[in-house]
């Protein structure tokens, strides 16, 4: 199933240097759902095409684009739950699946990491890294210089990730520290890619 997201908005936004200045990690949430459209806005600042000859919003090493962007969606306005992948040439979701439950999606985490049942959706990053070792094996240090372009990617794309949400007005943090395996099996990622972030979001818990 393919569901076609709402068009992103291009024109008017917070300014850059209050999104820089007001980014906090925020790892409580309210139970309200987040908008479609925060969510399309969400995902086009993540890895949208910006450009001709499919130019995305975040810097990649060659051109590559090894990353690829799934998410676990809970609470989101005109949705329905369930495992999604982000398709950015059409900017559109591709529905993957059921969410496991709601247990096996907190073990994901090393140590307790609450925020990771309580944000209304979860996007997982993972990247090609054979890929990438293979296009940059004849740089040193053989073997990881690919790699590490493929971090390097992740970190922008989860601060492009931070910075929408301030100026969206919702929450969200990053989740570095998680068990690769069961990441990949809650999230459906393919066996040749290596999970490399998470990014948790949800509105703002309210006192």
């Amino acid at each position: 199933m393919i569901f076609e997201l709402p068009a992103p908005e291009t024109l008017e936004s917070e300014s850059l240097v209050s999104c820089i200045e007001n980014r906090r990690s925020v790892r409580e949430y309210s139970k309200a759902p987040l908008r479609i459209d925060s969510l399309s806005q969400l995902l086009w600042a993540a890895q949208g095409i910006t450009g001709p000859e499919q130019k995305k919003a975040i810097p990649s090493a060659g051109g590559l684009y090894p990353l690829q962007i799934h998410i676990l969606v809970r609470r989101i306005a005109e949705l329905e739950p369930g495992i999604y992948e982000y398709q950015s040439g059409n900017h559109s979701l591709k529905l993957l699946g059921s969410i496991s439950p709601e247990a096996s999606i907190r073990e994901m985490g090393i140590g307790d990491q609450p925020w990771l049942n309580d944000a209304a959706i979860v996007i997982g990053l993972a990247g090609k890294l054979e890929v990438a070792i293979r296009r940059f094996e004849s740089q040193a240090p053989q073997g990881e210089r690919g790699s590490r372009y493929v971090y390097m990617e992740s970190g922008a794309l989860a601060q492009n990730g931070h910075l929408q949400c301030t100026a969206l007005g919702i929450g969200c943090v990053l989740v570095a520290g998680f068990d690769d395996s069961k990441v990949k099996e809650a999230f459906g990622f393919p066996s040749d890619v290596e999970p490399t972030a998470l990014l948790c979001i949800g509105q703002r818990w309210s006192v």
